[in-house]
C-alpha cells in the first residue's frame, strides 16, 4: 500500500518555494515524428520562465536540441536552456559517429548526451522490435566508438546518461566513465523502464560508483505503467537523495506540460514522504551541480 500524506499536510506555499528556482533536465520538445509534443523548446522556456524555473534541458530521440536551446534562450531572460544530443541513428549515424557529432555539438554548448535511447537495442527488444545500438561488444566489453564518446564528454564537461542502455551495459560504460575521472553521471528512469527495471542492488551499486539516481514524473501516469511515488521515496531514501534527481520527462499531448509536471512532482513526492530538504536537493541543487550553475 502507498505510503501517501493527505493533503492537508502540505501548504502550497512548501511546493512553491520548491518549485522556484528548480531545474528540469529531461524536457522533451517538438516537433516529434513520433508523437504530438505540448511545446516546442521556445514555448517550454517561456513557460519555466512563467514559473520561476531555473532551467531546462530539452531532449529529443530524432534531432540534437542544441541549436533548437540556443533559439530559446533568446525569447527568455531568466532561465537557462541547454540543449542535449542523443545517440542514436537519426542524430548521430549510430554510435561509430556520435563521438564527432557530439564534439561539434559540444562546442556549441551541448551540455547532455544520453546514451541510446529508442535506437538501443535493449529497449528494442522489450518493445518487440529487432535491431538497435549495443555498446558492448559481444565479449561484453565496452566498444571503442563508446569510449570515444567519454573521451569528449570528459573534455567538455557533459553530463553522461544512460539512456535506454541495458544494466549491463551501464554498469561497463559508468565503469570506464569513473575509471576516467569523469564524475557527471545519470542513470535514467531506472525504475520506470517498462521494458525492464534496474533492482534495487544494481541500483545501488551505480550509486555507489558516485551516479545520481533520476526519477521521473511522467512513468507516475497510467501511459507509462504508473509507477508508486512510494518506490521512488522509498529509493531516495536507500540512496540519498544527495544521489538523486527528479525530472519530468514529459511534454506528449496527453500530459501537463513539463513545468507543471515539474510542480506536482514536487507535490508528490512530499506527499509520499520526501522532507523539503531532499526535494530541494533533487530539484535545486544536484541538477545545479551537473550542468555547472552552482
Amino acid at each position: 500500500m502507498s505510503r501517501y500524506r493527505p493533503a492537508g499536510n502540505l501548504k502550497m506555499e512548501q511546493i512553491e518555494a520548491l518549485y522556484q528556482g528548480s531545474i528540469d533536465m529531461h524536457v522533451h520538445t517538438a516537433p516529434d515524428p513520433s508523437c504530438a509534443r505540448r511545446m516546442d523548446a521556445v514555448e517550454a522556456a517561456l513557460a519555466a520562465e512563467q514559473g520561476g524555473m531555473r532551467a531546462i534541458v530539452t531532449k529529443s530521440f530524432f534531432y540534437p536540441t542544441t541549436v533548437a536551446a540556443q533559439a530559446a534562450m533568446h525569447a527568455v531572460e531568466s532561465v537557462q536552456v541547454f540543449g542535449s544530443v542523443t545517440i542514436g541513428y537519426g542524430t548521430t549515424g549510430g554510435l561509430d559517429y556520435a563521438a564527432e557529432t557530439l564534439e561539434n555539438h559540444a562546442k556549441m554548448g551541448c551540455k547532455v548526451v544520453w546514451l541510446p535511447a529508442s535506437d538501443a537495442a535493449y529497449c528494442r527488444r522489450g518493445m518487440g522490435q529487432t535491431g538497435g545500438i549495443c555498446i558492448l561488444t559481444e565479449d561484453g566489453r565496452l566498444k571503442r566508438a563508446a569510449v570515444d564518446v567519454l573521451e569528449v564528454a570528459r573534455s567538455y564537461g557533459l553530463v553522461v546518461c544512460k539512456g535506454h542502455l541495458s544494466y549491463e551495459e551501464t554498469e561497463a560504460l559508468f565503469a570506464e566513465a569513473v575509471r576516467m575521472g569523469i564524475t557527471k553521471l545519470v542513470v535514467t528512469h531506472p525504475l520506470a523502464d517498462t521494458w525492464g527495471y534496474f533492482t534495487a542492488k544494481q541500483i545501488h551499486k551505480l550509486a555507489d560508483m558516485g551516479a545520481y539516481i533520476e526519477h521521473v514524473f511522467g512513468c507516475l501516469m497510467p501511459r507509462l505503467n504508473s509507477v508508486d511515488p512510494a518506490d521512488y521515496v522509498d529509493m531516495v531514501r536507500a540512496i540519498g537523495a544527495e544521489r538523486s534527481i527528479m525530472s519530468s520527462d514529459l511534454a506528449q499531448c496527453m500530459d501537463p506540460t513539463p513545468p507543471e509536471g515539474m510542480r506536482f512532482f514536487i507535490g508528490t513526492m512530499l506527499q509520499f514522504g520526501c522532507t523539503e530538504e531532499e526535494v530541494a536537493m533533487m530539484v535545486k541543487t544536484n541538477p545545479a551541480r551537473l550542468l555547472d550553475l552552482e
